[in-house]
């Protein structure tokens, strides 16, 4: 064989050992290990049952993972997080003024009117998360992850902000929704997501999808309240 066909076939092994050991890493890093991170994220919440009677509003979260390889790329990730959620309530009532009733009848006109308000909640959120990183190069990777979460709701409010329709003051009113009100302290839901990883840096777009009641109906907001989110999350890696 002459001196070029080797030089040519060297090259040719070469470059098939180099391809064969990238695809190896983007299934299966032998550098994996376990590390922590801390995460902050935007939280868009919704009703997944809620009809009219709520709609979405803006919150945050901020925590830390665990990430933990299970098997070639495949890893287990638990975190814990501080979480503050709000909800948008909207709902109609109707009350009959003194001075509208026929004293022969005892009948009055019925007065509808609006009612606003808002859910405020926060307390802590607990992800357990099973998941799949490509490693495209040593600083680059894309993941993808699902897995149940729990919230652990310490305080759930709510807060009137505007009425219309009726002569009655009843802004600034606010109260407590645990007990009777329906409001429960843990509610779960089922996460999924896409993340990217460049060096320590990770950022990620998820969902998670109620999948059980957070607060149950009651004459103050009827309809029961399944909570589901929209997340944009942004961390680091140690």
């Amino acid at each position: 064989m002459s001196l070029f066909k080797r030089i040519i076939l060297g090259c040719a092994i070469g470059v098939c050992g180099n391809a064969m050991a990238e695809t190896s890493y983007m299934f299966d890093n032998p550098e994996n290990r376990v590390y922590f991170g801390a995460r902050v994220a935007v939280d868009i919440t919704t009703a997944a049952n809620g009809g009219g009677n709520y709609s979405s509003n803006a919150g945050f979260s901020a925590g830390a993972i665990y990430n933990i390889p299970l098997y070639m790329n495949l890893y287990f990730e638990p975190g814990l997080s501080f979480f503050y959620n709000t909800f948008g309530t909207s709902k109609w009532n109707s009350f009959v003024p003194e001075n509208s009733i026929n004293p022969e009848t005892g009948e009055g006109i019925e007065v509808f009117y609006q009612v606003n308000g808002s859910i405020r909640n926060f307390g802590f959120r607990v992800p357990l998360l099973i998941g799949y990183h490509f490693d495209f190069s040593e600083d680059l990777k894309i993941s993808v992850f699902t897995g149940p979460q729990l919230n652990l709701n310490l305080y759930a409010r709510y807060f009137v902000t505007e009425m219309y329709g009726n002569d009655k003051n009843a802004l600034d009113h606010d109260c407590s929704l645990f007990g009777t009100e329906g409001f429960k302290h843990m509610d779960l839901q089922w996460n999924f997501g896409v993340g990217v990883t460049y060096e320590k840096y990770f950022a990620s777009i998820n969902g998670a999808w109620g999948i059980s009641t957070m607060k149950s109906s009651t004459l103050m907001l009827p309809r029961n309240l399944d909570r589901s989110l929209f997340t944009i999350s942004l961390g680091y890696n140690f």
